[in-house]
């Protein structure tokens, strides 16, 4: 049986809201990336984590569910909103690490790349929005996007003990796997990956840079 929305796990409702927000909302999103704090601007987030099933998040939560969220809103654009009472899309890909790896892998294994992601990897709580940031916009760059459920999910515990830890050690272990294969190879059968992959068609060039800009014309980098 498909899972409507409202039977959905609270994460992967609140990527379902964040999909149905407007240009506006999403660019507000975007600039609350440059806060101190990431979502400190956007005061309506309350009400999404609220209508998501997560309540009234802590400090901690609530800065990694904001982060997520300004990702999300960095490189998403809206495609039309589906009915609320519609199953929820599938939203699953590789996890962060093996999609990240496979950037590596199609950049000629680029020492900058590595470098990125092990930077990543040391990035405390603090350090995390400017990191990952980095890395969601070199991803973005080639057409690669995150699991976004998977990673509210992982940023959410980056800084719990040992559960922070265990993530690390899986997007790394991840990333290798993925940058060691040959270019023709297939994942193997237990890769880390959440979904079937569908046949896809022809990647497009690489945009010539990673620098983002809103529909009002505001650099988001």
């Amino acid at each position: 049986m498909t899972r409507t929305v409202s039977e959905a796990a609270p994460y992967e409702r609140l990527v379902r809201h964040l999909s149905r927000l407007d240009r506006g909302q999403l660019a507000g999103l975007r600039r609350s990336l440059g806060d101190d704090r990431p979502g400190q601007s956007v005061p309506w987030l309350a009400g999404l984590f609220l209508r998501a099933g997560l309540g009234q998040p802590a400090q901690r939560q609530w800065q990694a569910l904001a982060l997520v969220a300004g990702l999300y809103a960095l490189v998403e654009r809206p495609e039309g909103a589906p009915e609320e009472g519609e199953p929820a899309p599938p939203t699953k890909r590789d996890s962060f690490g093996w999609t990240f790896g496979g950037l590596y892998l199609a950049q000629d294994q680029r020492p900058s790349t590595e470098k990125r992601f092990l930077a990543l990897l040391d990035a405390d709580m603090d350090a995390l929005p400017y990191a990952l940031r980095q890395a969601v916009t070199l991803l973005h760059a080639d057409d690669r996007k995150p699991d976004w459920v998977q990673l509210l999910r992982d940023v959410n515990l980056w800084d719990h003990d040992p559960a922070g830890d265990d993530i690390r050690r899986r997007w790394a272990r991840d990333f290798y796997r993925s940058a060691e294969r040959t270019p023709e190879a297939q994942a193997p059968a237990d890769a880390p990956t959440t979904a079937e992959r569908p046949e896809q068609p022809p990647r497009p060039a690489p945009r010539p840079a990673p620098t983002l800009f809103d529909e009002e014309g505001d650099e988001t980098l």
